[in-house]
């Protein structure tokens, strides 16, 4: 079960000497504020009084949720080891999200997210589309490439809406991006066998549905972009394309689409009159 961030009383600690709110309870992402972030604690698989992991998302071995003002960046894997003396409770302190957005500024920090999970309803974003719905998504643009003989790196951008939304700002994000993602150990834009690696590994949760080549799709975000990255392991043709999106109107067509998703599954569930 998760809980309202803005209902539950914390403890306010430091994590890696940052100041945070701690709670044994499960936090709904949705419920908090822009510019607070949500990490799950892990414990040992034997030893249960200390976290030994912070990550994005936990299914077994939670300890507790810690909320910050500050992001952390996290591997592409989603998570990053605690030492002994990384998580310290302190006296008094915040006990509510309010008071802790008042002590603690935002910060404005831009790590990069790597999400492993996919979703059938993003499918279409792993490729071209009309102009039109650019527009409504933001599509700044699409990077296609291959790895030469497995170590190579070549690409080719493409613009979309005449390269009206390719920035200096997006330039600079997305040659930050595209390098941590050939920097990180194990990631699919490391080399041909680590994607071919990386893509039998999520295979049954990251397949797209009607690609041509069996292709995973994947989803790197940004404080102000999107990407999602489809990897096709296949020697001789183009292994991978990026298409680039403005993070606002990428979210904002997420949610409509998710409700009108919502309101087709009610109307098939509803009786015939």
């Amino acid at each position: 079960m998760s809980y309202d961030a803005q209902k539950v009383t914390y403890q306010e600690v430091t994590i890696f000497d940052r100041p945070a709110l701690f709670t044994e309870c499960r936090i709904d992402r949705a419920t908090l504020p822009e510019d607070v972030y949500r990490y799950e604690l892990r414990h040992g698989d034997e030893d249960w009084g200390e976290p030994r992991e912070l990550a994005r998302n936990l299914m077994v071995n939670f300890y507790g949720t810690v909320l910050t003002r500050d992001p952390f960046q996290l591997t592409i894997d989603g998570w990053i080891p605690l030492e002994n003396g990384s998580l310290s409770f302190q006296d008094g302190g915040c006990r509510t999200l309010a008071e802790f957005q008042e002590k603690y500024p935002a910060s404005d920090k831009d790590v990069i997210d790597f999400y492993s999970v996919n979703e059938p309803a993003l499918h279409d974003l792993y490729f071209a589309r009309s102009e039109e719905q650019d527009k409504t998504v933001g599509c700044v643009g699409h990077l296609r490439g291959d790895f030469g003989s497995g170590k190579q790196f070549y690409t080719t951008w493409w613009p979309h809406q005449q390269d009206a939304l390719n920035t200096p700002e997006f330039k600079a994000d997305i040659d930050r991006t595209v390098n941590w993602l050939r920097e990180q150990p194990g990631s699919p834009l490391r080399d041909f066998d680590s994607m071919n690696r990386y893509c039998n590994r999520y295979e049954q949760i990251c397949a797209i549905k009607g690609a041509l080549f069996p292709s995973c799709g994947f989803m790197v975000k940004t404080k102000r972009y999107v990407y999602m990255l489809r990897c096709t392991p296949i020697k001789g043709d183009y292994q991978f394309y990026i298409y680039c999106y403005q993070r606002k109107p990428f979210e904002k067509a997420q949610k409509e689409q998710q409700k009108n998703d919502q309101l087709q599954a009610k109307k098939r569930a509803e009786p015939e009159r």
